[in-house]
Protein backbone atom coordinates (compact mmCIF):
# COMPACT_ATOMS: atom_id res chain seq x y z
CA UNK A 1 0.00 0.00 0.00
CA UNK A 2 2.81 2.48 0.68
CA UNK A 3 4.55 1.84 -2.65
CA UNK A 4 1.29 3.29 -4.20
CA UNK A 5 0.84 6.31 -1.99
CA UNK A 6 3.33 8.28 -4.01
CA UNK A 7 2.17 7.48 -7.38
CA UNK A 8 -1.31 8.79 -6.07
CA UNK A 9 -0.09 11.95 -5.16
CA UNK A 10 1.56 12.39 -8.77
CA UNK A 11 -1.28 11.58 -10.45
CA UNK A 12 -3.57 13.99 -8.60
CA UNK A 13 -1.13 16.84 -8.36
CA UNK A 14 -0.68 16.07 -12.03
CA UNK A 15 -4.47 16.79 -13.16
CA UNK A 16 -4.17 20.26 -11.46
CA UNK A 17 -0.56 21.09 -13.17
CA UNK A 18 -0.47 24.45 -15.35
CA UNK A 19 -0.76 25.13 -17.72
CA UNK A 20 -4.85 26.09 -17.49
CA UNK A 21 -7.05 26.63 -20.07
CA UNK A 22 -8.21 30.36 -19.70
CA UNK A 23 -11.92 31.29 -18.45
CA UNK A 24 -14.05 32.81 -21.08
CA UNK A 25 -15.41 36.80 -20.92
CA UNK A 26 -18.74 35.74 -22.14
CA UNK A 27 -20.67 34.47 -19.11
CA UNK A 28 -22.38 31.41 -20.95
CA UNK A 29 -19.03 30.43 -22.51
CA UNK A 30 -16.63 27.23 -21.71
CA UNK A 31 -13.19 27.71 -21.11
CA UNK A 32 -11.16 28.80 -24.33
CA UNK A 33 -8.72 26.05 -24.12
CA UNK A 34 -6.96 27.96 -27.41
CA UNK A 35 -5.60 30.23 -24.80
CA UNK A 36 -3.39 28.85 -21.92
CA UNK A 37 -2.43 30.65 -18.51
CA UNK A 38 0.27 29.42 -16.57
CA UNK A 39 -0.75 30.33 -13.38
CA UNK A 40 -3.51 29.88 -11.45
CA UNK A 41 -3.58 33.10 -9.91
CA UNK A 42 -3.22 34.61 -13.47
CA UNK A 43 -6.24 32.45 -14.28
CA UNK A 44 -8.19 34.15 -11.62
CA UNK A 45 -7.47 37.78 -12.84
CA UNK A 46 -7.93 37.08 -17.33
CA UNK A 47 -10.51 36.55 -19.22
CA UNK A 48 -10.30 35.59 -22.80
CA UNK A 49 -13.01 36.61 -25.53
CA UNK A 50 -13.79 34.21 -28.39
CA UNK A 51 -10.94 34.28 -31.09
CA UNK A 52 -11.87 36.02 -34.72
CA UNK A 53 -9.51 33.34 -37.15
CA UNK A 54 -9.25 34.41 -40.69
CA UNK A 55 -7.08 33.94 -43.51
CA UNK A 56 -4.98 36.73 -45.12
CA UNK A 57 -4.68 36.47 -48.98
CA UNK A 58 -2.24 36.38 -50.97
CA UNK A 59 -0.39 33.87 -48.88
CA UNK A 60 -3.37 32.51 -46.58
CA UNK A 61 -1.64 33.24 -43.97
CA UNK A 62 -3.76 32.37 -40.50
CA UNK A 63 -4.93 35.81 -38.69
CA UNK A 64 -5.82 35.45 -35.13
CA UNK A 65 -7.29 38.37 -32.89
CA UNK A 66 -7.99 37.33 -29.20
CA UNK A 67 -9.56 39.61 -26.66
CA UNK A 68 -7.75 39.28 -23.45
CA UNK A 69 -9.78 40.94 -20.23
CA UNK A 70 -8.34 42.36 -16.96
CA UNK A 71 -11.46 41.17 -13.94
CA UNK A 72 -9.39 42.39 -11.51
CA UNK A 73 -9.42 45.83 -9.25
CA UNK A 74 -5.85 45.99 -9.68
CA UNK A 75 -3.66 46.90 -13.43
CA UNK A 76 -2.04 43.81 -14.63
CA UNK A 77 1.10 43.19 -16.40
CA UNK A 78 0.49 39.92 -18.83
CA UNK A 79 3.33 38.12 -21.43
CA UNK A 80 1.44 36.85 -24.03
CA UNK A 81 3.19 34.35 -27.09
CA UNK A 82 1.04 32.77 -29.53
CA UNK A 83 2.24 29.72 -31.28
CA UNK A 84 0.63 28.06 -34.44
CA UNK A 85 -0.49 24.65 -35.37
CA UNK A 86 -0.79 22.62 -38.19
CA UNK A 87 -4.25 20.47 -39.58
CA UNK A 88 -2.78 18.02 -36.81
CA UNK A 89 -2.60 20.22 -34.26
CA UNK A 90 1.37 20.30 -34.02
CA UNK A 91 3.36 23.12 -33.75
CA UNK A 92 5.20 24.66 -36.34
CA UNK A 93 8.35 26.45 -36.29
CA UNK A 94 6.22 29.46 -36.33
CA UNK A 95 5.11 31.29 -33.09
CA UNK A 96 5.44 35.53 -31.89
CA UNK A 97 7.44 37.10 -29.89
CA UNK A 98 6.33 37.15 -25.91
CA UNK A 99 4.75 40.68 -25.94
CA UNK A 100 3.78 42.40 -23.06
CA UNK A 101 0.14 43.47 -22.09
CA UNK A 102 -0.39 46.32 -19.67
CA UNK A 103 -3.98 45.82 -18.90
CA UNK A 104 -6.53 48.51 -16.02
CA UNK A 105 -8.86 47.33 -14.19
CA UNK A 106 -11.68 46.52 -16.49
CA UNK A 107 -9.37 46.50 -19.30
CA UNK A 108 -9.85 44.80 -22.68
CA UNK A 109 -6.97 44.57 -25.20
CA UNK A 110 -6.70 42.15 -28.61
CA UNK A 111 -3.85 40.17 -28.88
CA UNK A 112 -3.44 40.19 -32.70
CA UNK A 113 -0.90 37.27 -34.46
CA UNK A 114 -0.51 36.65 -38.07
CA UNK A 115 1.32 33.13 -39.25
CA UNK A 116 4.83 32.92 -40.98
CA UNK A 117 3.44 30.32 -43.19
CA UNK A 118 0.22 28.96 -45.06
CA UNK A 119 0.54 25.23 -43.21
CA UNK A 120 -1.04 27.48 -39.97
CA UNK A 121 -4.43 25.84 -39.32
CA UNK A 122 -4.65 26.35 -35.30
CA UNK A 123 -3.09 28.01 -32.64
CA UNK A 124 -2.09 28.10 -28.88
CA UNK A 125 -1.65 31.68 -26.42
CA UNK A 126 -0.02 31.63 -23.58
CA UNK A 127 -0.02 33.96 -20.88
CA UNK A 128 1.90 34.32 -17.78
CA UNK A 129 2.81 37.10 -15.65
CA UNK A 130 5.24 39.86 -16.34
CA UNK A 131 7.59 39.29 -13.66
Amino acid sequence: MKSHIPALFLLLTACNAPPYAAYAIEDDAEEIAQVVVGDASLQDVVRAGRPLVERVQPEDLLRVVVPIRNVDDEPIAVLAQMAFLDRERRPLPDETNRQVLLLAPGMTSNFIAVSRGAKASDFVLRLTWNK
